[in-house]
Order: structure tokens, then sequence, then C-alpha cells
């Protein structure tokens, strides 16, 4: 049964029923993604990162996508704010522009999403996510059961997503040791980024 999209009018943001996922995105592909997606998913949708602000004060969606730059604002910033939640959601950015990546990596976003894309590839990374994270909260339940139990340590579980950590690979432009993959762009050559110095680049993919 398809699921009508919540669309955020300022005024009323206080009205609007929870969604499984918020999409933040100004850009004229939104409406197209909004149309694949609620057959799926309850969608709320806004161009505002005000809005979208004020949506996650009132609400908890599973996930939010948001471009980087919507309207002159900065993504990043709800990503970061997502993430201080005390259940965060999965966040996945979306944007035209690698080299902002690094600082959605640092904001703590999920994944990443390279524009153009169709919206099935959308539709399939959202799934991918959203899997990941049904697990990580199954993980996490039985990982606090088993604490009060005292039958296993306090280490602290994190949250994955599609992003992949390399400590073993170094920067080219800074040799710092650790990087991040967060795209294919082929099936042999990924996108990579350096959080020391914030650079992104092309490389052979790792396996």
């Amino acid at each position: 049964m398809a699921v009508t999209p919540v669309l955020l009018p300022v005024a009323a943001v206080s009205l609007s029923p929870p969604a499984d996922l918020l999409l933040v995105d100004a850009s004229p592909e939104a409406a197209a993604y909004t149309a694949f997606l609620r057959g799926s998913y309850r969608v709320a949708t806004t161009s505002s990162i005000d809005v979208a602000r004020q949506y996650l004060q009132r609400h908890l969606p599973s996930m939010v996508v948001t471009e980087l730059d919507v309207q002159g604002a900065d993504g990043v910033d709800i990503c970061r704010e997502a993430k201080a939640l005390s259940v965060p959601p999965t966040v996945l950015v979306t944007t035209t522009q690698a080299e902002r990546v690094p600082d959605a990596l640092v904001a703590g976003c999920d994944g990443v999403l390279l524009k153009p894309f169709a919206p099935n590839l959308l539709f399939g990374r959202i799934g991918r996510l959203l899997r990941a994270r049904s697990e990580m909260l199954r993980t996490r339940s039985r990982h606090e059961t088993l604490k009060g139990t005292h039958l296993v340590d306090r280490s602290e579980l994190l949250l994955t997503g599609t992003n992949r950590a390399w400590p073993n690979t170094y920067c080219p432009y800074c040799n710092h040791g650790g990087v991040t993959s967060f795209e294919f762009c082929s099936h042999r050559r990924s996108w990579y980024a350096c959080l020391a110095c914030r650079k992104v680049w092309i490389a052979k993919r790792l396996e």
C-alpha cells in the first residue's frame, strides 16, 4: 500500500506525524526521490534546515537523508545534530561536491551518495543502511542485557554504515595513517577521504 509523504511547512511541523525517513533536499530531484520512496516508507520532506531541526526535536525518524547544500545552509549541521540525539538516526548524505564529504564523515554520517544517482540506487542504499541499523539495535539490546548480568565487558558498540575505515592505508596528500572509503565509482575504484587533512581522491578499491 502506498504511503502518503509528509510535507513540512514551517507552521505545521508540530502537527506532522512521525516518519521513517526525513528527506532534507532543495534540489529539483527531491520530489522524484520522495515519490519513489513513498511506496515503502513514510517520508517527511523539507527543503529547509530550520524545519528539519524542528522536526528532529519532535520526532525520531529511523533515517535522515540530507543534501549537504540546502538553500545556502549546511547539511553537515543536520548530520551532527541528528547524531547527538539520544537514539541517533542513520544519516545518509547526498552531494555533488565530493570535497565536502570529509566534514560529513567527521560529523558521523553513515553513508554517502554522490549525485547524480538514479532513485533506485537511493532506495537500495537506504534499505542497506536501515538493515544495518536494525541489526545494530538488536546487538545493542543483547549487549545491554548481557551487561546487566555481567557476562560481557563494557566496550562500546559502534554504529556502522556503508563507510569503511582503512587504518593501514595512508593519505597521499598528508601521509596520515588511516583513510575512509565512502563511495564506489566503478567495480575497481572507490572514493576515499582523509579526515586529518580533509582531502578526497579516487583510487583502487580495497578489499
